[in-house]
């Protein structure tokens, strides 16, 4: 029975004095940490910044990180609507430009 207390605890050792262990422990820190803003990121959400800053700022008081949870779940980004809307035969002119019409052709 000694022995495997012994085995485990120079595991554990090893284990606590390993550098990849230790560089894992951090990057899956600072995953769960900014994971509000990657998933608002992944998502498109609208105020991104919002939600990194709210996260940023706030994560470390616990209430922080789910409001920037709250945040990263809110509306989406619209797509940009057209700025050339389609006319009929595929010319393209802003709104309001003068367009050659089926008298005006000379």
């Amino acid at each position: 029975m000694k022995d495997l207390k012994e085995g485990e605890n120079g595991f554990m050792q090893d284990l606590a004095n390993s550098y990849a262990f230790w560089i894992f422990v951090f990057v899956a820190l600072a995953v769960v940490y900014m994971l509000p803003t990657l998933i608002g990121l992944i998502r498109g959400v609208d105020r991104l910044a919002l939600v990194f800053l709210v996260n940023l700022i706030g994560a470390p008081t616990g209430v922080g990180w789910f409001a920037a949870m709250i945040l990263a779940f809110g509306p989406r980004r619209l797509p940009p609507e057209p700025s050339w809307p389609s006319r009929p035969g595929g010319v393209y002119a802003p709104p309001g430009a003068w367009m050659p019409g089926p008298r005006d052709a000379r």
